[in-house]
């Protein structure tokens, strides 16, 4: 009896480690710990206009990018080519990632996942590069979203190589009602936030910042001007100042800036939405709780950014760091719909499994079981 008991432990302590690979665990976070700095570095590249200050590519001024001379560091130079440093060293942390997968791992999801990072990686990369040969403000922008898009995937594949995901069928049964509502509101608010960056980062790298400056109003207005005339240039110059450039600001600067605002009224109240609704019904659940948490954090600290940089006009940290702040919001609202919907699909899975297992008994014990 003692035997079959420890023979039985040993099967379940296997099959919880193979669903539990700690080294691919480790390396993922990793990779997303090093992709956020690499984030706020690529906002201080746009925020000072240092995108094309290393104007070749994938060299560095015609030295190879790893032998750069540290004393060419200065200026513009300094955030573009430390950017493109930053982005070799996660790009070599996913391949690691996936050579971890590959070799300690069976599970070919496991496997293919880690290859798909790493070749989201050169993608990125690519974009990144092509963005200076071409000098496209375009793929620019596109370089800036992808970026956000690439820190979920590889924060997704944290989840899903975590204890969590090994344990997800354990979440209690009375509380799938409200996972599944969880990950209906951590979607929406994951659309929600992917649309507000991709209107700022057309409004960073359209220069109209500071298209609108002042807060909370528009030209002190509750809308902001629907054309602009040379009266209307000449008012807002006396006002707030010449250095702005308001002399050739433009309506479209004017409109995406304003879009960006309202943007971020709908980001507050689908996140407000989803924490409430986790701290109400799913509070017991650490996995939940906490980032609901974090994400309110994230949310005001990201609001007083926004403001702060219209206040300050736009100082090169405090809108780089906005950028950042952003990236970690979408993230962290990102891991509760991975981890909500690993929720959901574990108790499916059960469900199915159990209904198989019924139809695979013989007639009599299926009525015997209705018997009883």
């Amino acid at each position: 009896m003692e035997f079959a008991n420890w023979t039985a432990l040993t099967q379940a302590t296997l099959v919880q480690h193979e669903q539990y690979n700690a080294k691919v665990h480790t390396l993922a976070l990793i990779t997303a710990a090093a992709t956020f700095p690499l984030i706020f570095m690529g906002g201080l590249v746009t925020s000072h206009q240092a995108g094309m200050s290393v104007p070749d590519w994938p060299n560095s001024w015609g030295y190879n990018m790893f032998t750069f001379p540290p004393s060419k560091w200065v200026g513009g130079i300094l955030f573009e080519h430390t950017h493109r440093l930053a982005g070799a060293f996660v790009g070599f942390l996913t391949v690691v990632l996936m050579i971890a997968a590959w070799w300690t791992d069976r599970r070919r999801w496991m496997r293919w996942t880690a290859t798909a990072i790493v070749l989201a990686a050169c993608a990125q990369g690519t974009i990144g590069g092509l963005r200076v040969v071409l000098s496209n403000r375009d793929l620019a922008i596109v370089h800036g979203c992808a970026a956000q898009v690439f820190f979920c995937f590889v924060a997704g594949y944290c989840v899903m190589t975590s204890r969590f995901w090994a344990r997800r069928e354990n979440l209690p049964k009375d509380e799938l009602p409200a996972t599944r509502t969880a990950l209906k509101l951590a979607v929406t608010a994951v659309v929600v936030i992917l649309i507000q960056l991709v209107i700022g980062a057309v409004m960073r790298h359209s220069d109209a910042g500071l298209a609108i400056p002042d807060f909370p109003t528009s030209y002190g207005h509750l809308m902001p001007p629907t054309r602009l005339d040379s009266a209307f240039r000449q008012q807002a110059i006396h006002r707030y100042g010449s250095e702005l450039g308001l002399s050739r600001v433009s309506l479209f600067q004017i409109w995406i800036n304003f879009s960006h605002r309202i943007g971020a009224a709908v980001v507050s109240a689908a996140v407000i939405s989803l924490c409430v609704t986790i701290l109400l019904r799913l509070r017991h659940q650490r996995a939940f709780a906490t980032p609901a948490c974090i994400a309110l954090l994230l949310l005001v600290t990201q609001v007083t950014l926004g403001i702060l940089t219209v206040l300050l006009r736009k100082p090169a940290d405090v809108a780089s760091a906005h950028v950042a702040i952003g990236s970690l919001l979408l993230v962290t609202v990102w891991v509760v719909a991975v981890r909500a919907f690993g929720g959901v699909s574990a108790s499916r899975d059960a469900a199915l499994t159990a209904i198989r297992d019924f139809n695979m008994q013989p007639r009599n014990a299926r009525i015997d079981f209705f018997a009883r």
